[in-house]
């Protein structure tokens, strides 16, 4: 085997001799290449020298497969590959990511060629991984013919629906495929699994964890995109990450994320099966990636953030914004109009939003959730060839004058779409084309994606085809809000780094039969989500807390109780959407948001730049929580809130500081502290003057007087 390698600043990949070898400056991972399959040989952190793989006889292995294979496939991957070759360059992911070296392993097997993809960022304690099959000509004609016959009217049988969070014990073997493989070596492995939760019109609970210890006598199947493993002896981990749907959206026959035998960990589930690969002619399994991380426990969640990092470079225009939408006041599309947007634009210019979302309603089409009866949630181009021009009705002029009228007041505009469905988004190409029209004509900066129903591994291809040209063609100004809110999606860890997330539908009228928007749990969700997910990438509501406090009356915890300003203030760590007619605040609530949103536009780009983290107690309406955003060792921000509670003063552990004095300087809220002593275990002392307060601090740690 001739010597094939390849470099980007410190990354390289290495193919000679038999073996593979990919990583940095500070990690490296490599394998056997002799055999039908890549065998796992070292996961090792360089740093600290630390060997994190066992691949001696004695490793704890799966029966069935007799070499330590790096992963495996029961449709394909049959006998020795025909060929062996390595490809490699830098790449950015379409311009959201970090540039880094990515290097496709290409073995050619009898019947398909698996391209097996490595991503190695500078500097940075992550690989990840990704296994794509390419189909070759004149196989599985039967099968395609077959599977082509099940649409969306004959869609076969339905999946199991699996728990949503948990492990299943003593499972048998997976015998189908697992994408990855870690003997692991340390015998004293602590571990943690981590399941999220989507489809959050119906649920409100969405981060699960479990924990445990490798036992070499256990075997289990556990849900969740996320697995923890830290060895308590040097106090170093690793983070196993599957990147896929939630549970709740599990395509093919996968029905885990990982398989745990003992000390190995196996990410499992491509997703797909020889039918579905042989009618599309090729497609990518869901990905397997690791994290480095080693000293404080903290530590794990900043190498995690790190990893977000990666995948997505912070930018300003597009993760630090302050949206809006009508559509939280629920009058649907029943409203909108020229004048209805020129006098909402107004109000936005006044308020200090930077970015007007108009949703479902702008178009000629008619959709399921239209006021107006007969409307649909997909196959919209069968329905009205027209769907996705501008309503003739409502625009009459087009939406030029709205645009024009925008960009005079200083807002971006966005607007709601929704990408056909039907046949696994057979109509990709032309909705992409729709959406770079429309955003080559009006300037549109962000397009809201919902009504998304993935249905198969092909949908899930043919959906980020979309996504990808749009950013490939529009030089990355777009930006795209994926709504996790229904039906089955891409969840949080899917191929969902292309934008931001749209979490939750809340409102203070009914939904079904009751409302469903408090702000405390707001606040919960994001505090939750913000230790696994940047808090940059997840859009939290603010509604307009004056409307039916009819259907409030009594409850302490209700929206007016807690008041607009601080319903706004505990979205700032994410980026705050005003879910609501700006038009319909009275003028109180509108003074308000005029004189908050400015000056928190001013550090919002700095203070989500960050590493938000979640910081006191779990948020329940009672609590004293908040977030800190660590910028550096001995700076960044603190937002710290008081919900219902009775506790004036509050001792809150914070990220990353000991046995220090921090000067503080207030930015919005009763931020009348001036510096705060953190003790030995990281814990401070603040004070907030009464219920539902909060405090918004940029601080600095103090310089000591030798």
């Amino acid at each position: 085997m001739e010597k094939t390698s390849y470099s980007f600043q410190d990354c390289y990949a290495v193919l000679e001799n038999g073996s593979l070898r990919i990583g940095n400056a500070v990690v490296e991972r490599s394998w056997r290449m002799e055999g039908e399959i890549p065998a796992v040989c070292s996961l090792k952190n360089k740093k600290t020298g630390k060997e994190w793989l066992d691949c001696g006889k004695d490793a704890d292995w799966l029966c069935a497969r007799k070499e330590k294979d790096a992963f495996f496939h029961e449709d394909f991957l049959s006998g020795k590959p025909r060929s062996l070759r390595m490809e490699a360059g830098s790449d950015d992911d379409c311009g959201i990511g970090r540039e880094h070296l990515k290097a496709a392993v290409v073995l050619e097997y009898a019947d398909c060629q698996l391209r097996w993809i490595h991503r190695i960022y500078p500097q940075t304690a992550v690989l990840r991984s990704c296994l794509q099959v390419v189909w070759k000509d004149g196989l599985g004609t039967k099968e395609q013919e077959e599977q082509c016959a099940l649409t969306e009217e004959n869609p076969g049988e339905k999946r199991e629906m699996l728990p949503v969070m948990g492990t299943q014990f003593y499972a048998p073997e997976p015998q189908g495929d697992y994408q990855d493989a870690f003997p692991l070596a340390p015998l004293h492995c602590k571990w943690k699994s981590v399941s999220f939760v989507d489809r959050t019109d119906d649920y409100d609970n969405l981060v699960h964890t479990d924990h445990g210890i490798f036992n070499r006598r256990e075997s289990r199947y556990i849900n969740g995109n996320l697995l923890f493993a830290e060895d308590p002896l040097d106090k170093e981990g690793l983070i196993f990450i599957k990147e896929g749907p939630t549970p709740l959206a599990y395509q093919g026959k996968v029905k885990a994320d990982f398989y745990v035998k003992g000390n190995s960990v196996f990410p499992v589930g491509w997703g797909f099966d020889r039918t579905e690969c042989s009618r599309a002619g090729a497609l990518t399994a869901y990905g397997s990636s690791v994290v480095f991380w080693d000293g404080e426990r903290g530590n794990a969640s900043l190498a995690l953030q790190d990893y977000h990092r990666a995948l997505h470079s912070f930018s300003e225009q597009k993760d630090a914004f302050v949206m809006s939408n009508t559509w939280g006041d629920q009058s649907c599309d029943g409203r909108l109009s020229e004048q209805f947007l020129l006098e909402e634009l107004e109000q936005a210019g006044r308020l200090g939003i930077t970015l007007y979302q108009i949703d479902d309603g702008w178009q000629n089409g008619t959709s399921a959730n239209s006021v107006n009866p007969g409307g649909v949630w997909n196959g919209y181009y069968a329905v009205n060839a027209d769907f996705w021009e501008v309503n003739p009705l409502r625009f009459p002029n087009g939406l030029e004058p709205v645009a024009a009228f925008a960009k005079s007041k200083g807002v971006r505009l966005g607007l709601w779409f929704s990408p056909d469905s039907s046949h696994e988004f057979a109509n990709w190409k032309k909705d992409s084309e729709t959406l770079i029209g429309l955003h080559r004509r009006y300037g549109i900066a962000a397009f809201k994606m919902d009504g998304v129903k993935l249905t198969s591994k092909v949908s899930e291809e043919n959906l980020t085809k979309l996504i990808q040209q749009v950013l490939t063609e529009t030089d990355g100004k777009v930006f795209f809000n994926m709504d996790v809110t229904a039906e089955t999606r891409s969840g949080y860890y899917g191929r969902i780094h292309y934008g931001s997330l749209f979490v939750e539908n809340r409102f203070t009228g009914k939904f079904g039969k009751w409302p469903n928007y408090y702000p405390h749990r707001t606040l919960r969700n994001l505090w939750m989500l913000s230790e696994y997910m940047p808090a940059s990438r997840l859009q939290m509501e603010f509604l307009n807390v004056a409307r039916n406090q009819e259907l409030y009356e009594g409850d302490p915890l209700a929206p007016a109780v807690c008041g607009m300003e601080y319903s706004f203030a505990v979205t700032m760590c994410a980026n705050p959407l005003a879910w609501m007619e700006l038009t319909g605040l009275n003028e109180a609530e509108a003074r308000v948001l005029e004189r908050i949103i400015p000056q928190y536009r001013q550090v919002q780009s700095d203070l989500l730049s960050g590493y938000v983290l979640p910081i006191g107690e779990e948020p329940d309406g009672t609590a004293w929580t908040g977030f800190q955003s660590v910028k550096t060792e001995d700076k960044g921000y603190l937002l710290l809130i008081r919900e219902n509670s009775s506790e004036e003063t509050h001792r809150c552990q914070l990220r990353g500081l000991a046995d220090c004095r921090l000067k503080l300087e207030g930015i919005l809220g009763d931020a009348g502290q001036r510096s705060v002593q953190v003790d030995g275990e990281g814990r401070a002392a603040f004070t907030l003057p009464g219920a539902f307060c909060y405090a918004l601090y940029r601080y600095q740690v103090e310089k000591s007087e030798e």
